[in-house]
């Protein structure tokens, strides 16, 4: 399997997180192309039209880089958050892009592939050196001996509040639905951000990081 990486940030991102492009599309040289070159890519000079066709977006700006998709990581014992059916790739994206600076690892369950050129785009790279681990159910969670703790619009505790030792399984929805209340249902706690009473709900991505930064910052004061 394999996927883009367009733009010079994430060609400059594979080659940090020892992913070497196959190929490598440019209309123009330079050092970057150069450094691919080096590595192993195939270079292959191409006009602004083929650019754009290969492209993704509606202006490329080139290099664009054609990887292969790396083998699925191992779940560690750490932090984990989880998405859940979030099938927007901004979205995803975001959230592991947060994950990544805030020290979490990523795990998603269904939704938007994680390594689609939307989604890394989104992540700013992050997936590429911190990438997300695709799992089915929460089984392997557990298996690994992570705490679940889903994330509700209501209805559950602050993040302040959660107790309990060990490293814990996040797990964040999708705005339009929420988690499935089987999943839910599954976890040992749900957590529930304050916010204003005319506001309904944040945005996944948002919700995910506030949360993530709000866990981090009350173990660290223990």
């Amino acid at each position: 399997m394999r996927t883009l990486v367009e733009g010079p940030n994430l060609v400059a991102a594979a080659l940090a997180a020892d992913i070497v492009p196959v190929d490598v599309y440019t209309v123009d040289a330079g050092e970057l192309v150069d450094r691919c070159r080096v590595a192993g890519s195939t270079i292959i000079e191409v006009s602004v039209p083929v650019l754009e066709a290969i492209s993704t977006t509606i202006e490329p700006q080139g290099p664009v880089g054609v990887i292969a998709i790396p083998e699925q990581r191992e779940l560690d014992i750490v932090q984990t958050v989880v998405a859940v059916e979030i099938a927007d790739p901004g979205n995803l994206g975001t959230l592991i892009r947060s994950a990544g600076a805030l020290g979490w690892q990523i795990a998603v369950i269904g939704g938007a592939d994680p390594w689609s050129p939307k989604v890394l785009r989104a992540s700013a790279g992050v997936q590429l050196s911190h990438p997300a681990v695709p799992v089915t159910s929460l089984e392997p969670l557990l298996a690994v001996g992570l705490r679940p703790v889903a994330t509700t619009v209501s209805g559950g505790i602050e993040p302040d509040s959660l107790v309990g030792d060990g490293p814990i399984a996040l797990l964040v929805g999708s705005e339009s639905h929420g988690l499935p209340p089987a999943l839910v249902q599954q976890c040992a706690a749900s957590l529930t951000l304050p916010i204003a009473e005319d506001v309904e709900s944040l945005n996944a991505a948002v919700a995910g990081a506030l949360v993530m930064f709000a866990l981090r910052n009350r173990r660290t004061s223990e």
